[in-house]
């Protein structure tokens, strides 16, 4: 009976139960089969605007299901049943100079991923101040993540305060890597449901408590991170009343000298503290009477601090320390083992980076029974540092870096499961049976093993190893036995290793169970496989760039278990073997950077391959292999010779494709597909050359696309692709570079929120930029548009674009200003290029928030007014170059306090005065270019500092006078332009040791005394240009030792003597790497942004201005208007690929030597004003490219040439001034000629015109002209100042034009 009442009771309970489940899915209703609540789908929408992320990483899942169900958002979760959110991953949402992090539900604490941009990172954000009541709407929230988002506070009365009543669910709050100060703690001690607080990385300095003691408490805060902060050590006495905390961080503040452990005795419950990264100097153990200390504390992390031996004695006041970490401190000498065996529950222990040399008394035992884990290195310790450690019987992991001497393993240690050792130089490793049973985890580096430490095959010292899984051994060298018989080994790794020629044993090694193969930097034998072999168990293969390996492939088609064969740059050769379609398992296979050749028919087999990069090889033939491998995720073809049709047709079947590389092959157009693909693409890049028609088709079937690159690729195509936006809503990165697309830019529609990444430079797009480009194209952190037709003006809506870092729009035909709303709106921009556009008007207005910038390029336009103050405030600005504009005034002063400033072109301006002395004291300035100014004055002694870093100097064309400075010695100096300006004195030791240089320019100057036998110390000049200037003496014969020389230019000096026999230029096939020249790597990891000055240079006659481009084609002596003597040396016949040769205005004598008929690429030959004689050898008919040839005015005799090959090309002016040359072009007859009669005089015709009359007309006209050039002048201050400056440039080219020109027809 009881027992059938009992069974009805549980029935009419479980019915009750099953009744209240019923209402409240019925009260749920319609909502869950929706997904999330409105009301929280409402609340994300509303966080747009403050979390950029939003809009990227909740809606990765497609359009179609974005207005739904948020719980399948990115960085979003909710609770399966009530479809509540719980968690909230909105971090980093703002940084957007770091790479990307995939964020997943175990992300609670992060930090940014590239160090090295953090400390700018802060003055690179934008701050701003968070509502919290925008979280009210998530009842259920657990988690929060804010980390990483520029937040300096809460706005008022709308702080964490008000979440206190409504969020009593909220256990976890992530504020790391804010900007938030110690008000923010008062809000946050409201919220009493935490568990756990993060607030590392902020501007705490505990000026207020964490935890005010008058309010609610933080009881139930388990764990605090309070790390890279500014906190003192006043923070411990704030931490009394978070009575239940167990975890404690303070690592990287501002803690030093003495910790007194009574400060945190309140903490009963603490079980683990972090101080590393401090200035702590003492561990203070509590004293009075009763107090329980950290009783529960297990690991304690005083990494980093300045703690010495005395340390240890502290530390035994805390009995359950299980884990200790003393790293990078500074304890010394030797350790005392009592002190150590005191900590009897120690498991890990941290000794690395010290200076110990062992531990005391010798005889003395370590007894830590408990000991598991062992890091000593980076410390003094030598050989018998492991006779001291054989008491740890428990120990299983231990680590000794940069030990000395030869290393036994004796007896002991026999439960050890990992040692990694390295040793500091010199060192031998020896073991001893039976030693290490239980070693699993064997890596050694620099470590020599010969055959006196490593017993003969056949009692293989090795073999004790019986259990090792894990063998890595780094910068060794290893024997012919150094791989016994492991049969246990799963993983090999040999890196920087030497292996003898006859490598390993004679027989074949019994490593049946190995599983992965890594041999990185290492010289093996060609026959390594064969020999190690037979890998039945081998899954992965690794080696990347190993030395002297030529393997072949075809050894590893027995290896019929590998999934993964990564032989990248090891000089494979040959084809691909058709046994590779044995390789049935092969999942991922990278080939690249080898010599094959041939097809890929080899590989069609492989139906498991996810995985295949065969870039920069030879093969050829099509992609009809490929069609098979179903099962295809990523794929890189690029740099070879393979036949790609832009179709893509072979690869429609390939349903899980995702990446696809094919740069740099034979695109070709085929046939378009009428049918959809079945892949949906990620990534593609197809940059190659040719006509590409139109836009392949299977283009307009994908919708996945994240990344794609289409440049230099010629499409037949007259308008922006912007249905490739419309349809990918994920695209992020868009390169059409050099593609021939043309018409109008047009930006999609609606707005594409994603997109970070365009590049449409170098097409022929024309019209305005639209307007509305900033709203339509919100997310671009990086755009480039230079090189195209683009007129009207820069619209003011880029503005808009927040996170915009790179902005490129040179070389196009934009005119008008720089908008306000721009200089004022891009906060993050780091480069901004509008060089040689029609721009105009000063340069930047007050108002400017520009502060990140790092590269300013503004040359080539109409700018006005003076350099702008507002860039004094761009303290990152590394390269500034506002040259060619109409820039006016002094070189401002701000710029002394430029530390990033390694760039300063302000060349072909109107600015005056003198070059600061401050401009020296720059200390990372490289490149100065101030040429074609008008200042004047001293080259300061200040440039004296920049001796180690200058590597381009560019003084031309301006005022300046005096010496150079007895100081100046720049030794890296690759590029020098002082030529045009008044300077004197001999030529100075200053570049004496600058054995960089490249190209030295000090023509039109005043320099006088001898040509410097040092030289020939300047082992790379390629440019020596001294011309007009007053040297004298004879040519030196060092100039015979500089092997680069291309152009010389003596000319017009005091040179006497004789032309040195060993004189030599050659033209420089390509441009050497040191050459400094602009190359705007836009998106480069490595951006450098270099000057390239033109070279004057006397061909022809003519003075020309030559790019460094163009004269790397080029080599030619100059050496006219001297007072040189002597014969022409017949050795210049030798000199290889010379251009031009001006041996002009000099006393020469001697004959035309007849082998100049050897320099077949010779197009200027000019030896007029000369004594030479003799006869115009006829060979010279035979040189093809002379283009001008002069011999006038010597002495030569004979016939002219004959009208054939070049030589007919040139008339009589070629030959005058020879009176004993005779023939059609010397203007005589070969025979005696009849006197010519005198001509009579005639009557002089004055023509029709009244003279008086014309005068008078024109010298009114004139007059009255001059004075309306003077009104308007007087008028327009702007066009007054450009008169101005165009008068004096026209005098400056009139001057230089009647310089060189002058000695050709009245003497030098």
């Amino acid at each position: 009976m009881h027992e059938r009442v009992s069974y009805m009771l549980s029935e009419q309970m479980e019915s009750k139960r099953l009744a209240m489940l019923l209402v409240v899915l019925l009260r749920l209703g319609g909502r869950l089969c929706e997904g999330c609540l409105e009301e929280e789908r409402t609340a994300l929408f509303q966080l747009k605007p403050f979390f950029s992320f939003i809009d990227v990483g909740f809606y990765s899942i497609g359009e179609k299901d974005r207005s739904w169900n948020c719980c399948e958002w990115e960085r979003v979760k909710c609770n399966l049943i009530t479809k509540r959110v719980t968690h909230l991953f909105l971090n980093d949402s703002n940084i957007i100079i770091f790479e990307d992090v995939e964020p997943s539900w175990d992300m609670i604490y992060t930090k940014p991923t590239n160090d090295l941009y953090y400390y700018s990172w802060r003055n690179k954000m934008k701050f701003w101040y968070l509502n919290a009541s925008l979280f009210l709407p998530f009842k259920e929230l657990h988690m929060l993540s804010l980390s990483g988002n520029s937040i300096v506070g809460c706005v008022h009365n709308e702080g964490f305060e008000k979440l206190s009543l409504e969020f009593n669910k909220l256990e976890i709050l992530d504020l790391s890597y804010n900007n938030f100060n110690d008000s923010i703690l008062s809000s946050l001690s409201e919220l009493s449901s935490l568990k756990s607080l993060n607030l590392a990385n902020n501007l705490l300095t505990g000026t207020n408590p964490v935890n005010d003691k008058n309010g609610p408490k933080l009881n139930k805060l388990e764990v605090l991170d309070l790390s890279e902060n500014m906190l003192n050590n006043s923070i411990f006495s704030s931490l009394g009343a978070l009575s239940n905390l167990k975890y404690l961080y303070l690592y990287h503040n501002k803690l030093k000298g003495r910790i007194h452990m009574k400060d945190l005795n309140s903490l009963r419950y603490l079980k683990e503290l972090d101080l590393s990264d401090n200035k702590v100097t003492e561990f203070v153990p509590s004293q009075g009477k009763g107090e329980m200390g950290l009783i529960k504390l297990e690991v304690l992390a005083l990494t980093d601090n300045h703690l010495n031996n005395d340390v240890f004695p502290s530390l035994a006041a805390l009995p359950n320390l299980k884990s200790l970490y003393l790293d990078g401190n500074r304890l010394a000498g030797q350790i005392h083992i009592k002190d150590l065996n005191a900590l009897k529950y120690l498991e890990e222990l941290g000794l690395s980076g010290n200076g110990m040399t062992g531990f005391a008394p010798s005889q003395a035992e370590l007894r830590l029974m408990n000991l598991k884990v062992v890091d000593l290195g980076d410390n003094l310790f030598n050989n018998t540092i492991l006779s001291s450690l054989a008491g740890l019987s428990n120990l299983k992991a231990l680590t000794l870096w940069n030990v000395r001497g030869s290393i036994d393993m004796n007896d002991g240690l026999r439960n050890l499961e990992e040692l990694h050792m390295s040793c500091y130089s010199g060192c031998t490793f020896n073991l001893h049976p039976p030693l290490l049973p239980s070693l699993k985890t064997l890596s050694l580096k620099g470590f020599s093993f010969n055959l006196t430490t490593v017993a003969s095959p056949s009692h293989n010292k090795w073999q004790i190893l019986a259990n090792l899984v894990d063998l890595i051994l780094e910068d060794s060298s290893l024997p012919l036995n150094f791989i016994p018989t492991l049969s246990s080994l799963k993983y090999l790794h040999l890196s920087s290793c030497y292996v003898n020629d006859s490598f390993f044993m004679h027989e074949r090694q019994n490593l049946r169970n190995l599983e992965e193969l890594l041999l990185e930097y290492s010289s093996l034998p060609s026959n390594f496989i064969q020999v190690i072999g037979p890998l039945t168990s081998l899954k992965k293969i690794y080696s990347p760039l190993p030395r002297n390996v030529n393997q072949s492939l075809s050894d590893f088609c027995t290896m019929t278990n590998l999934r993964e064969l990564f032989f990248s740059g090891n000089n494979l050769k040959g084809s691909l073997p058709m046994c590779f379609s044995n390789l049935t398992s092969l999942e991922k296979l990278d080939l690249s950077f080898n010599d094959l050749s041939g097809n890929m028919s080899a590989l069609k087999s492989l139906a498991s391959l996810q995985w295949l990069d065969l870039s920069f090889n030879d093969l050829s033939g099509n992609m009809s292999a490929l069609k098979s491998l179903a099962s295809l995720q990523w794929l890189d073809l690029s740099y070879n010779k393979l036949q790609i049709p832009s179709s893509l047709g072979y690869l429609f079947n390939l349903s899980k494709l995702q990446y696809l590389s094919a740069s740099n092959n034979i695109i070709y157009v085929d046939e378009m597909h009428s049918v959809a693909p079945r892949f949906q693409l990620r990534e593609i890049s197809l940059s190659c050359c040719g006509n590409g028609g139109s836009f392949p088709q299977f283009l307009y079937h994908q919708h996945d696309l994240v990344d794609v690159t289409l440049s230099h690729i010629h499409f037949k195509v007259n308008q922006f692709p912007f249905w490739l936006l419309e349809n990918n809503t994920n695209l992020k990165r868009l390169h059409l570079v050099n593609c021939s697309l043309s018409g109008p830019f047009q930006v999609p529609f609606p707005s594409h929120l994603v997109l970070e990444d365009l590049d449409i430079s170098n097409n022929f797009f024309s019209g305005n930029i639209p307007t509305e480009i900033g709203a339509h194209l919100p997310s671009l952190s990086s755009l480039n548009m230079s090189k195209n037709d683009f007129n009207g003006s820069i619209p003011s809506s880029f503005g808009d674009m927040s996170s915009l870092q790179i902005l490129d729009l040179s070389n196009n035909q934009l005119f008008g200003g720089i908008p306000e709303h721009f200089a004022w709106g891009c906060s993050l921009l780091e480069i901004l290029a509008l060089s040689n556009n029609t721009l105009q008007g000063p340069i930047f207005s007050t108002n400017f928030s520009l502060m990140s910038l790092s590269q300013l390029q503004l040359n080539g336009n109409n700018f006005s007014g003076m350099i702008p103050n507002a860039l004094s405030n761009c303290s990152f600005l590394g390269t500034l170059d506002l040259s060619n504009n109409y820039l006016f005034g002094k070189i401002p002063s701000w710029i002394e306090s430029m530390y990033s400033l390694s760039t300063f072109d302000v060349s072909r301006n109107q600015l005056s005065g003198r070059i600061p002395q401050w401009m020296g004291n720059t200390s990372n300035l490289g490149q100065i270019d101030v040429a074609d100014n008008h200042l004047q004055g001293l080259i300061p002694r200040a440039f004296c500092n920049l001796n180690r870093q200058l590597q381009f100097l560019d003084l031309s064309m301006n005022n300046f006078s005096g010496i150079l400075p007895s100081c100046f010695k720049p030794s890296n100096i690759e590029e020098v332009y002082l030529s045009k300006n008044m300077l004197q004195g001999p030529l100075p030791n200053a570049f004496r040791k600058s054995s960089f240089l490249v190209t030295l320019d000090l023509s039109y100057n005043h320099f006088s005394g001898h040509i410097p036998n040092w030289i020939s110390n300047l082992s790379q000049l390629s440019y020596l240009l001294l011309k007009r200037n007053h040297f004298e003496g004879e040519i030196p014969i060092q100039l015979c030792k500089l092997p680069h020389l291309s152009l010389i230019d003596l000319s017009m000096n005091n040179l006497s003597g004789g032309i040195p026999s060993c004189l030599k230029v050659t033209a420089l096939n390509k441009v050497p790497d040191h050459y400094s020249w602009i190359s705007y790597n836009f998106l480069g990891a490595n951006r450098s942004i270099s000057i390239e000055e033109s070279i004057e240079y006397t061909i022809k006659s003519r003075s020309y201005t030559y790019k460094k481009r163009i004269l790397q084609y080029m080599s030619g002596i100059d050496i006219s208007c001297n007072k040189l003597t002597g014969e022409i040396p017949h050795e210049i016949k030798n000199i290889l690929m010379l251009y031009t040769l001006n041996l002009s205005h000099n006393s020469l004598i001697g004959p035309i030597p007849r082998a100049f008929s050897n320099l077949r690429d010779i197009e200027s030959l000019d030896l007029s004003y000369n004594n030479l004689t003799g006869n115009i050898p006829p060979e010279y008919a035979l040189l093809h490219f002379l283009q001008y040839f002069n011999v006038s005015y010597n002495n030569l005799s004979g016939k002219t040439p004959e009208k054939i090959g070049q030589l007919g090309t040139f008339d009589e002016s070629s030959y005058v001034g020879n009176p004993f040359l005779c023939g059609s072009l010397a203007g005589k007859n070969c025979s005696p000629i009849a006197p010519p009669k005198a001509p009579s005089d005639g009557a002089k015709d004055h023509g029709f015109i009244d003279m008086d009359a014309f005068y008078a007309s024109f010298f009114a006209c004139y007059i009255v002209v001059l004075l309306c050039i003077g009104a308007v002048l007087y008028i327009n201050p702007y066009w007054r100042q450009a008169w101005l400056y165009y008068v004096q440039m026209t005098i400056n080219s009139c001057y230089y034009f009647v310089m060189d020109n002058l000695p050709r027809n009245f003497g030098c």
